[in-house]
Protein backbone atom coordinates (compact mmCIF):
# COMPACT_ATOMS: atom_id res chain seq x y z
CA UNK A 1 0.00 0.00 0.00
CA UNK A 2 1.54 3.31 -1.00
CA UNK A 3 2.34 5.82 1.67
CA UNK A 4 -0.08 8.48 0.44
CA UNK A 5 -3.03 5.99 0.56
CA UNK A 6 -2.20 5.16 4.16
CA UNK A 7 -2.23 8.87 5.04
CA UNK A 8 -5.59 9.36 3.34
CA UNK A 9 -7.13 6.46 5.27
CA UNK A 10 -5.79 7.82 8.57
CA UNK A 11 -7.12 11.31 7.79
CA UNK A 12 -10.58 9.93 6.91
CA UNK A 13 -10.71 7.92 10.15
CA UNK A 14 -9.69 10.95 12.21
CA UNK A 15 -12.17 13.24 10.48
CA UNK A 16 -15.03 10.78 10.92
CA UNK A 17 -14.23 10.35 14.63
CA UNK A 18 -14.10 14.13 15.15
CA UNK A 19 -17.16 14.94 13.04
CA UNK A 20 -19.40 12.32 14.66
CA UNK A 21 -20.24 10.60 11.39
CA UNK A 22 -20.10 7.26 13.10
CA UNK A 23 -22.64 8.16 15.84
CA UNK A 24 -26.00 6.38 15.74
CA UNK A 25 -29.39 7.62 16.91
CA UNK A 26 -31.82 5.46 18.82
CA UNK A 27 -35.00 4.26 17.13
CA UNK A 28 -36.82 4.52 20.50
CA UNK A 29 -39.00 7.62 21.04
CA UNK A 30 -38.13 8.99 24.49
CA UNK A 31 -40.92 11.63 24.47
CA UNK A 32 -43.36 9.26 26.24
CA UNK A 33 -42.85 6.60 28.84
CA UNK A 34 -43.42 3.03 27.74
CA UNK A 35 -45.36 2.48 30.98
CA UNK A 36 -48.13 5.03 30.32
CA UNK A 37 -51.52 4.22 28.81
CA UNK A 38 -52.21 5.34 25.27
CA UNK A 39 -55.17 7.56 26.19
CA UNK A 40 -55.93 11.07 25.03
CA UNK A 41 -54.37 13.70 27.25
CA UNK A 42 -53.26 16.57 25.04
CA UNK A 43 -54.46 18.78 22.21
CA UNK A 44 -54.84 16.93 18.92
CA UNK A 45 -55.38 13.49 20.48
CA UNK A 46 -58.51 11.57 19.56
CA UNK A 47 -60.87 9.48 21.66
CA UNK A 48 -64.17 7.70 21.17
CA UNK A 49 -67.37 8.87 22.86
CA UNK A 50 -70.07 6.26 23.44
CA UNK A 51 -73.28 8.30 23.17
CA UNK A 52 -76.13 6.68 25.07
CA UNK A 53 -78.61 9.45 25.76
CA UNK A 54 -82.31 9.18 26.45
CA UNK A 55 -84.81 11.70 27.70
CA UNK A 56 -88.50 11.81 28.38
CA UNK A 57 -90.89 14.45 29.63
CA UNK A 58 -94.55 14.27 30.54
CA UNK A 59 -96.81 17.18 31.36
CA UNK A 60 -100.49 17.00 32.20
CA UNK A 61 -103.02 19.75 32.89
CA UNK A 62 -106.77 19.81 33.44
CA UNK A 63 -109.27 22.61 34.01
CA UNK A 64 -112.84 22.36 35.21
CA UNK A 65 -114.82 25.60 35.61
CA UNK A 66 -118.49 26.24 36.25
CA UNK A 67 -120.44 29.41 36.97
CA UNK A 68 -124.12 30.07 37.73
CA UNK A 69 -125.83 33.48 37.86
CA UNK A 70 -129.44 34.06 38.91
CA UNK A 71 -131.44 37.24 39.37
CA UNK A 72 -135.18 37.72 40.11
CA UNK A 73 -137.11 41.00 40.18
CA UNK A 74 -140.68 41.04 41.44
CA UNK A 75 -143.61 42.90 39.80
CA UNK A 76 -143.97 46.55 40.56
CA UNK A 77 -146.74 47.89 42.87
CA UNK A 78 -148.48 51.21 43.15
CA UNK A 79 -147.21 53.74 40.70
CA UNK A 80 -144.79 51.10 39.35
CA UNK A 81 -147.45 48.48 38.65
CA UNK A 82 -146.56 48.55 34.95
CA UNK A 83 -143.33 46.62 35.74
CA UNK A 84 -143.78 42.92 35.23
CA UNK A 85 -141.91 40.34 37.24
CA UNK A 86 -138.57 39.49 35.71
CA UNK A 87 -136.21 36.55 36.22
CA UNK A 88 -132.78 35.78 34.86
CA UNK A 89 -130.89 32.48 35.05
CA UNK A 90 -127.51 31.84 33.44
CA UNK A 91 -125.05 29.00 33.86
CA UNK A 92 -121.74 28.33 32.20
CA UNK A 93 -119.34 25.45 32.44
CA UNK A 94 -116.01 24.76 30.84
CA UNK A 95 -113.85 21.68 31.03
CA UNK A 96 -110.51 21.03 29.37
CA UNK A 97 -107.62 18.64 29.77
CA UNK A 98 -104.38 18.10 27.94
CA UNK A 99 -101.30 15.93 28.03
CA UNK A 100 -97.92 16.49 26.45
CA UNK A 101 -95.48 13.61 26.19
CA UNK A 102 -92.07 13.74 24.56
CA UNK A 103 -89.27 11.21 24.54
CA UNK A 104 -86.12 10.62 22.57
CA UNK A 105 -83.01 8.48 22.55
CA UNK A 106 -79.70 8.53 20.72
CA UNK A 107 -77.13 5.72 20.64
CA UNK A 108 -73.92 6.18 18.67
CA UNK A 109 -70.17 5.72 18.89
CA UNK A 110 -68.25 8.75 17.71
CA UNK A 111 -64.56 9.60 17.54
CA UNK A 112 -63.76 13.18 18.55
CA UNK A 113 -60.68 15.34 18.84
CA UNK A 114 -59.20 17.09 21.87
CA UNK A 115 -59.24 20.79 20.95
CA UNK A 116 -57.99 22.24 24.22
CA UNK A 117 -56.46 21.24 27.54
CA UNK A 118 -57.71 23.52 30.31
CA UNK A 119 -55.55 24.81 33.15
CA UNK A 120 -57.00 22.26 35.58
CA UNK A 121 -56.20 19.38 33.20
CA UNK A 122 -59.67 18.73 31.77
CA UNK A 123 -59.99 18.21 28.03
CA UNK A 124 -62.31 20.11 25.71
CA UNK A 125 -63.50 17.84 22.91
CA UNK A 126 -65.34 18.44 19.65
CA UNK A 127 -66.32 16.29 16.71
CA UNK A 128 -68.69 15.88 13.80
CA UNK A 129 -69.94 12.72 12.15
CA UNK A 130 -71.91 12.75 8.90
CA UNK A 131 -73.64 9.77 7.36
CA UNK A 132 -75.22 9.57 3.92
CA UNK A 133 -77.45 6.52 3.57
CA UNK A 134 -79.62 6.24 0.43
CA UNK A 135 -79.92 10.00 0.06
CA UNK A 136 -80.67 10.54 3.76
CA UNK A 137 -78.01 12.73 5.37
CA UNK A 138 -77.60 12.46 9.11
CA UNK A 139 -75.19 14.56 11.11
CA UNK A 140 -74.09 14.35 14.74
CA UNK A 141 -72.13 17.16 16.37
CA UNK A 142 -70.75 16.96 19.90
CA UNK A 143 -68.78 19.31 22.13
CA UNK A 144 -68.02 19.13 25.82
CA UNK A 145 -65.42 18.65 28.54
CA UNK A 146 -64.07 15.38 29.94
CA UNK A 147 -61.80 14.56 32.86
CA UNK A 148 -58.85 12.37 31.86
CA UNK A 149 -59.72 10.10 34.82
CA UNK A 150 -63.05 9.25 33.12
CA UNK A 151 -61.36 8.00 29.96
CA UNK A 152 -61.19 4.19 29.86
CA UNK A 153 -57.91 2.37 29.03
CA UNK A 154 -59.26 1.61 25.52
CA UNK A 155 -59.50 5.39 24.94
CA UNK A 156 -63.31 5.59 25.20
CA UNK A 157 -65.59 7.66 27.42
CA UNK A 158 -69.33 7.39 28.11
CA UNK A 159 -71.37 10.48 27.20
CA UNK A 160 -72.80 10.79 30.72
CA UNK A 161 -69.30 11.68 31.97
CA UNK A 162 -69.07 14.74 29.71
CA UNK A 163 -69.64 18.18 31.23
CA UNK A 164 -71.35 21.03 29.39
CA UNK A 165 -72.10 18.58 26.62
CA UNK A 166 -73.89 19.77 23.52
CA UNK A 167 -75.11 17.03 21.19
CA UNK A 168 -76.88 17.96 17.96
CA UNK A 169 -78.47 15.29 15.79
CA UNK A 170 -80.05 16.39 12.53
CA UNK A 171 -81.10 14.77 9.31
CA UNK A 172 -82.14 15.75 5.82
CA UNK A 173 -83.45 13.76 2.91
CA UNK A 174 -86.62 12.42 1.36
CA UNK A 175 -88.00 10.92 4.57
CA UNK A 176 -86.89 13.83 6.76
CA UNK A 177 -88.34 16.42 4.37
CA UNK A 178 -91.74 14.70 4.40
CA UNK A 179 -91.86 15.13 8.17
CA UNK A 180 -92.03 18.91 7.82
CA UNK A 181 -95.47 20.41 7.12
CA UNK A 182 -95.93 22.39 3.91
CA UNK A 183 -96.27 26.17 3.75
CA UNK A 184 -100.08 26.08 3.46
CA UNK A 185 -100.35 23.78 6.48
CA UNK A 186 -98.09 26.11 8.45
CA UNK A 187 -100.23 29.14 7.57
CA UNK A 188 -103.47 27.34 8.47
CA UNK A 189 -101.97 26.13 11.75
CA UNK A 190 -100.82 29.66 12.56
CA UNK A 191 -104.28 31.11 11.81
CA UNK A 192 -106.23 28.45 13.66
Amino acid sequence: MPKYCFRIVVIIILLSACAGIGSANSLWDDSESMYTDNIAFRRGDILTVNITESSSANQQASTDLSQTNQANVGAGTGILNFIKSLGYNQSDSNSASGTTTRSGSLNADMTVKVVEKTTNGNLKIAGTKELDINGEKQQIEITGFVRPADIEPDNTVESQYLANVNIKYSGRGIVGDKQDPGIISRILNWLF
